[in-house]
């Protein structure tokens, strides 16, 4: 097969794209520095032009404006969205005013579960190599478990996007078509940003708890980036990741020689990784390095697996948590904010694990101090991400507790040892009298009974 006359045979001009698209039909997107943000430039310019078609994507990052707004009050009827994340400010009002919904699941089971018929699949990939293959780019991981879902596979061949190693790859075989773009991808910087003393605070107790050799998770956010800049400083040496996401810090302590992944019991001396979040940095480390694997997010989030590393250490935050051990990492009440992500599956599996550890954080305030974040019982509606059966540490600036295996009284106990402490009162109160969780008796932790 002559690789490089396929592909011309298969390059279409954008115009010719979009006429891919019919009326009714559902087209499914990847998305964070994988989002392919020309084809979504493209349709939000359109789409009026077509009725009822279902955009179905995770994470939204865009670099080129999308104007008008896809999910714009003006496009219902023609573009109705779907959502797996919705960490993106136009996607969470479009939820919240009904022009959009969103998919719980977990990453895991997001292609396998996938309930419509994909017309067309469009995903940004790196140039073609000499074999005839594309890599699916940054965010690959995510979306390769539905490339043999699709009736159409239509790349958005970006020379910005890194050519990663591993699996999540596409032959010029199996395209439908393809466009060329060239656009930088979004980038998400925590190197220039300062911690809170409250995020320092829970990163110290959360590094304390990290073992040597450890193998890596880490969420998004302030908090998981301190953590693993602590990680050096504590001096903990041979870690290893297997992460959903890979970040800047990753490869910073790659560098420095305390992640090695030499301890790993599986893809030993190897990243293992879904998506990519960070900035040109991460981009640069993954790019064609020997070193570095994206895996389909259904094999790395499996709990499975993750249960299968050695000493498995996952960190992520929560909004809320009540005093049973309930984590509300997605709502508040019944308002959105955030999709799951691989919280569950990761906190799941390192907890499953020998000598695995698995930490949810939260400040202990929220609104200027003004509430406490650990609260006697879950607003009514809270969509609940980890359960009181799988919780097992619980940081928040005020210290770290291991809830794994204790009763609901002990487990309240603790909790309100970590709560700010202009609240504990009214938490053990609410416990003692509301809740009847705590006996006439009971005393705080460290604390003697009154």
């Amino acid at each position: 097969m002559n690789y490089n006359a396929a592909y011309a045979a298969k390059r279409r001009s954008e115009s010719q794209i979009l006429d891919l698209i019919s009326d009714g039909e559902t087209v499914l997107t990847n998305g964070g520095p994988g989002l392919p943000n020309r084809f979504l430039q493209l349709l939000a310019q359109n789409a009026t032009r077509y009725q009822n078609v279902r955009l179905c994507h995770p994470m939204r990052r865009e670099t080129l404006p999308l104007e008008p707004e896809l999910t714009a009050e003006a496009n219902e009827g023609h573009i109705f969205h779907v959502s797996e994340f919705t960490f993106d400010k136009p996607v969470i009002e479009a939820v919240r005013a009904g022009r959009a919904t969103y998919r719980p699941n977990h990453p895991s089971d997001s292609a396998r579960f996938f309930p419509y018929e994909i017309d067309l699949l469009v995903v940004p990939a790196s140039s073609m190599d000499r074999h005839g293959f594309f890599s699916l780019g940054a965010f690959g991981g995510w979306v390769m478990g539905f490339v043999s879902k699709a009736r159409r596979l239509v790349l958005e061949v970006n020379s910005h996007q890194p050519r990663v190693l591993g699996p999540c790859q596409v032959h010029i075989s199996k395209v439908e078509a393809l466009f060329e773009a060239n656009y930088p991808l979004s980038t998400i910087s925590l190197a220039g940003m300062v911690p809170t003393s409250e995020e320092k605070a829970i990163a110290q107790h959360v590094a304390g708890v990290v073992l040597d050799g450890a193998t890596l998770q880490a969420g998004v956010g302030q908090i998981p980036e301190t953590m693993l800049k602590l990680l050096k400083e504590a001096g903990k040496k041979d870690l290893g990741v297997h992460s959903e996401a890979m970040f800047d810090s990753m490869a910073d302590l790659y560098d420095a020689g305390v992640i090695t992944n030499s301890r790993k019991t599986i893809h030993r001396n190897m990243f293992t990784f879904s998506l990519v979040v960070g900035s040109e940095r991460i981009y640069s480390f993954i790019d064609d390095n020997p070193a570095a694997e994206m895996h389909d997010i259904a094999y790395v989030a499996d709990p499975r697996v993750i249960a299968r590393n050695h000493r498995p250490f996952s960190v992520n935050a929560t909004i809320q948590i009540d005093l049973s051990g309930q984590c509300a990492s997605e709502t508040i009440g019944h308002q959105h904010y955030s999709g799951v992500g691989g919280q569950w599956s990761f906190h799941y599996g390192a907890a499953l694990a020998e000598e695995g550890r698995a930490v949810i954080t939260l400040s202990a305030t929220g609104k200027g101090g003004s509430v406490s974040r650990i609260v006697p019982m879950l607003p009514m509606g809270s969509a609940v991400t980890i359960s009181r059966n799988d919780i097992q540490y619980v940081a928040t600036e005020f210290g770290i507790v291991n809830l794994k295996g204790t009763t609901l009284e002990e487990r309240a106990l603790l909790l309100i040892s970590i709560a700010h402490p202009k609240f504990r009162d009214a938490l053990e109160r609410s416990a003692r009298e509301d809740l009847k969780l705590l006996r006439r008796a009971a005393a705080m932790p460290g604390v003697a009974a009154q």
